[in-house]
């Protein structure tokens, strides 16, 4: 069959081949949805993990008296957490024993472990300290 000069349109073969350009574009735009959506989970829980670890750290350095040691917890069912404590060498004549808060948060995005650590130092006067 041949065509005739004044016709004017599109081949299947072209429609065939515009719609198969648009199918990959689609494709790549669903990958490009997909991978955001990916990251975007991961740094909410970071987000979470580092609210809940800056939340214990507070929480241990407002607490009466230190007690070197380590604690360990829940936060919620993902999250779990472990607070290390210890005392630091004192410098002579100092009237000050700095002790160290360290909280760990730990979590599983499904293909590995997570963590997010925060720190602080305390200083507690010596009358106070107990276990150091």
């Amino acid at each position: 069959m041949r065509r005739r000069r004044d016709e004017r349109g599109f081949t299947l073969l072209e429609v065939i081949v515009a719609l198969a350009i648009l199918a990959a574009g689609f494709l790549g735009l669903l990958e490009l949805l997909s991978g955001s959506l990916r990251l975007s989970g991961g740094a909410r829980d970071a987000t979470a993990a580092s609210m809940y670890a800056s939340q214990r750290l507070e929480e241990a350095l407002l607490a009466p008296k230190p007690v070197a040691g380590e604690e360990s917890g829940l936060f919620g069912e993902k999250y779990r957490w472990i607070a290390q404590t210890s005392f630091l060498p004192e410098e002579e004549g100092q009237p000050y024993t700095p002790v160290r808060i360290q909280v760990t948060v730990t979590w599983s995005d499904g293909e590995r472990q997570r963590a997010v650590s925060v720190a602080a130092t305390r200083w507690e006067p010596k009358a106070a300290a107990a276990g150091g």
